[in-house]
């Protein structure tokens, strides 16, 4: 048979309730945690390549405003009603400098996005396995250990042993009283 030797079940209550208060911060921990990775997912993944696309066909209206422009300019039926073209040629250049940047970030920003995704979702295996704890593993343990000091409550009540320091301080620490003296012996036969 095994024997223990608990000296202090306030101690392992107070493991229990603290057992039960981290699940609980785990599980409002990872629920943000779950909300940040949804987010960045979502940022990288939607908001970033739209907004790239949108300023791509931004760009490329402005270029073929541009051209367009340029045209109107160079179309001059008489060589001396042709307008200098020298701003909309910079204007033309400027805008297929911006088309190629807008068309880079866009490629970028899609390739990024696959590595967001992947990223995410190697968070969430592991993310996955401590929500098992909080939710599972932490409750039931310290469901284990309700039981077990109850247990121990009951055996302290039966051993009459203290229950906390303090009552094994408040216990009589002395050795028994004596037992009274015996009464003296009569001279009388």
């Amino acid at each position: 048979m095994s024997t223990s030797d608990v000296r202090n079940i306030d101690s392992l209550q107070r493991l229990r309730t603290g057992v039960l208060s981290m699940a609980e911060s785990w599980e409002k921990t990872l629920q943000e945690i779950r909300i940040s990775i949804h987010r960045a997912d979502q940022y990288f993944g939607d908001e970033v390549p739209r907004y790239w696309r949108h300023q791509t066909e931004l760009a490329e209206r402005e270029l073929t405003e541009a051209k367009d422009n340029l045209q109107q300019k160079q179309s001059a039926a008489r060589a001396g009603d042709r307008v200098s073209a020298l701003e909309a040629q910079k204007r033309v250049a400027a805008a297929k400098t911006r088309l190629d940047m807008c068309r880079d970030r866009y490629r970028t920003a899609k390739s990024l996005a696959i590595e967001i995704r992947h990223q995410c979702d190697e968070l969430l295996g592991p993310l996955a396995d401590m929500t098992e704890h909080s939710d599972n593993l932490l409750p039931a343990a310290a469901l284990k250990l309700g039981t077990l000091l109850e247990w121990l409550h009951r055996y302290a009540d039966a051993a009459q042993l203290p229950v906390s320091p303090d009552e094994a301080f408040a216990a009589p620490t002395g050795p028994p009283s004596d037992p009274p003296p015996n009464p003296p012996a009569s001279d009388t036969p």
